[in-house]
């Protein structure tokens, strides 16, 4: 008979378990059925538990009487194992697949009456197969485990008298054998509370088996110095206050120790921002409506409220300032209209979470700055003044030339350009496109036309800037070659 029983109901069940099966019996108004075990094929034990086949011969072969699951390798069975199994000739077989983490050096010990093998992955690593009547004997022995996930068997058959079976397995955590470095944490994840200040740190459990604690680290972006915030063995940690301000972010790692001193390497780095930030900004201006629409990525963190968008413009006492535009939730903000001018206009956005903390916002630029645009505006601007035009006979033709009088440090263009037409028609032909000797008083540019004879001819003069805006024409004046 089964040496240890226990009992426990679950609803309207009662489920007895004993070394060889669990018995499930429902009640059903004041009534007792019996629920038949689950076949050997629908057991599934829980993570690092064995499961355990029973067989009512030595051989271990053929369907099993029975299959349940146990957390050990640890029985003393005087007669028959579970119901239905002889006192003498059966086996037991315990399964059990883990993860062994990094793994390294571990001892395997059994102790057993009659036969007992024990295998890692299928490979025989003890093996004590002989009868012994009721007196046990044991066997340890030391091996490496490599990393990672694997599978222990441990076949035990009982030929007559009491059967006694023990194994158990352990890490070596003496400094002496043991030199592996634990798994390095996985699973960092951060919550910043901007209302307390503190960052919660969690990390998935280790799967070491000799794991001593975790050491958290800290670090700001702008070092490359680490400090211990503390060892613990937990998986979590609140860390108080790191930035008065909010606005300095910072990263977390997570390092495991063994029993035998040895470390891990640092997890992925794990980037804590206080205060969500404009990790880029763009923007285009519309010739069009005269307008610029300012886009950027949208922050989702739960500690952020909304963006403030600033120009940098020339205030009243002569300098350029920082002035605000407004305040938006969203990712995107269109400005006023804004002369095209050919200048540079200069944006910034900030952000400011929801404890009332914003983006420090220098009174200088910074070409650098992911949250800051430089951006230059189209020249819509033509230049003010028509030149003056002038005609004259050269050889064999008109000698057209045109002169404007800006002085050179106003002068708000950079060619000069003369046309003709045929009198009494619209469409011009440029005889001149030329640029001036900037060293001159006065900026001026000719050529010798040679139309054919026999026509009245028209012209007009214009200046013309860099980005092709032209100036009023000069007056149209008329010319009629020579024949000849």
């Amino acid at each position: 008979m089964p040496h240890k029983r226990s009992v426990a109901a679950l609803g309207g069940t009662l489920c007895v378990a004993a070394l060889g099966g669990t018995l499930c019996v429902a009640a059903l108004g004041g009534l007792l059925t019996v629920a038949p075990q689950a076949s050997a094929a629908g057991v599934t034990c829980a993570t690092n538990v064995y499961k355990r086949t029973f067989y009512k011969n030595t051989a271990l072969s053929g369907s099993p009487a029975r299959t349940d699951c146990d957390s050990a390798v640890s029985e003393s069975w005087s007669g028959s194992p579970a119901a239905g199994m002889p006192s003498n000739n059966f086996g037991v077989r315990w399964s059990v697949t883990r993860d062994f983490g990094s793994g390294g050096p571990f001892t395997f010990t059994v102790s057993a009456t009659d036969g007992v093998r024990v295998y890692l992955d299928g490979v025989r690593k003890i093996d004590l197969w002989k009868s012994t009547g009721d007196t046990a004997r044991s066997k340890g022995v030391n091996l490496t485990v490599p990393s990672g996930k694997h599978t222990l068997r441990v076949d035990h058959v009982n030929w007559t008298g009491a059967a006694k079976v023990k194994f158990t397995y352990a890490p070596r955590t003496s400094a002496t054998y043991d030199r592996t470095k634990p798994l390095t944490p996985t699973g960092v994840k951060t919550v910043y509370n901007t209302k307390t200040r503190k960052t919660t740190v969690s990390w998935t459990a280790n799967k070491e088996m000799d794991l001593a604690n975790y050491s958290l680290y800290r670090r700001p972006v702008t070092s490359t110095a680490w400090t211990r915030v503390t060892t613990t063995t937990a998986r979590s940690w609140t860390d108080p206050l790191v930035n008065p301000d909010d606005r300095t972010p910072y990263y977390y790692e997570v390092r495991a120790k063994d029993k035998a001193g040895n470390t891990s390497s640092g997890s992925a780095d794990t980037v804590v921002r206080p205060l969500p930030v404009v990790t880029s900004l763009t923007g285009t201006y519309s010739s069009a409506t005269g307008r610029v629409t300012l886009k950027w990525p949208l922050n989702t963190e739960p500690q952020f409220n909304h963006y403030t968008v600033l120009s940098n413009d020339l205030g009243n006492q002569g300098y350029y300032t920082w002035v605000l535009l407004g305040t938006t939730t969203q990712n995107t903000w269109t400005t006023g209209p804004i002369r095209a001018d050919g200048e540079w206009r200069h944006y910034r956005v900030l952000v400011t979470n929801d404890n009332g903390t914003t983006t420090y916002s220098p009174a200088s630029l910074d070409a650098n700055a992911a949250n800051e645009l430089w951006l230059g505006i189209p020249d819509g601007i033509a230049p003010q003044q028509a030149p003056e035009l002038s005609l004259r006979s050269c050889a064999g033709g008109i000698r057209a030339t045109a002169t404007d009088y800006t002085p050179a440090p106003i002068r708000d263009f950079d060619g000069l350009e003369i046309e003709r037409r045929t009198a009494g028609t619209d469409t011009w032909a440029v005889v001149l496109h030329s640029g001036y000797d900037p060293r001159s008083i006065i900026a001026t540019a000719g050529v010798c036309d040679t139309p054919a004879a026999g026509s009245a001819y028209e012209y007009r003069a214009r200046t013309y800037d860099a980005a092709g805006n032209y100036s009023p024409a000069s007056d149209i004046q008329t010319f009629i070659p020579a024949a000849g």
